[in-house]
């Protein structure tokens, strides 16, 4: 543990709500409570639940960006390296879930007793200019694994599926993930989800360390409903398809 926080860094680090934690909380969320909703497909057919696995790694590096520690952001950039990993397919979707959730929680402990104590962890051992650095760039690394969710999918799934289906629908990778490539959900969400990375990327980039906190621009926050609609309207299509 080190010194107590100046309340002022609390209600400074806090004082605008608006921004990409946000965002990502939002979408985490309704995320998470989609798939809870259809849960029961998941349970029938597990390589679903890399759905939930996504919502929270989603959830947990929103929630990460309001809690300005060291700590904090190191695990929301743990959490955020499960993304690729799950959206590969190399491992159990059902297990990666599980990891995930583990994740959340050690999160919710940790900034729970940061909160409690009024404390952060290593913050008297760590330079103040390299707390920043490490700060800001957890977070641009978390938000560059994110948008590996379309990434993965478009370079690494969508060129092999077809291949991999002629064996069967369980061969290699859709052991763990299923067929998606023809469905028009996941293009619509995880193309408008790689431009809102280049967004936020943006974002920071305009900002630095923002020292100053100034008020964070709202496009890439905005944004984010652009991406639940689009997963949406995809979503509405592929209904009306089949």
């Amino acid at each position: 543990m080190s010194e107590s926080i100046n309340k002022s860094e609390i209600e400074s680090s806090n004082k605008y709500l608006v921004g990409p934690g946000l965002g990502l909380i939002i979408l985490g969320a309704i995320y998470l409570i989609w798939w809870l909703i259809f849960i029961e497909d998941a349970i029938r057919d597990i390589r679903w639940f890399h759905n939930h696995a996504y919502a929270i790694i989603i959830l947990t590096v929103g929630l990460a960006w309001y809690q300005k520690s060291v700590v904090s952001r190191t695990i929301g950039f743990i959490q955020a390296l499960m993304m690729p990993i799950t959206a590969s397919g190399s491992f159990n979707s059902l297990l990666m879930t599980f990891i995930t959730l583990i994740i959340l929680i050690i999160w919710i402990v940790v900034v729970g007793i940061e909160r409690v104590y009024g404390k952060m962890f290593f913050k008297n051992r760590i330079q103040k200019k390299w707390w920043n650095w490490i700060l800001m760039h957890a977070a641009i690394a978390s938000w560059i694994l994110i948008a590996h969710m379309g990434f993965v999918f478009f370079v690494g799934r969508v060129p092999q599926e077809a291949a991999l289906l002629a064996y069967g629908e369980r061969a290699g990778w859709l052991s763990n993930i299923p067929s998606e490539s023809n469905k028009f959900s996941p293009w619509f969400f995880d193309i408008t989800l790689m431009i809102w990375a280049l967004l936020v990327l943006y974002e920071q980039v305009k900002l630095g360390y923002n020292q100053q906190n100034k008020p964070w621009p709202k496009l890439s926050f905005y944004f984010v409903f652009v991406v639940i609609a689009a997963g949406y309207i995809g979503l509405v299509i592929d209904i009306m398809l089949h």
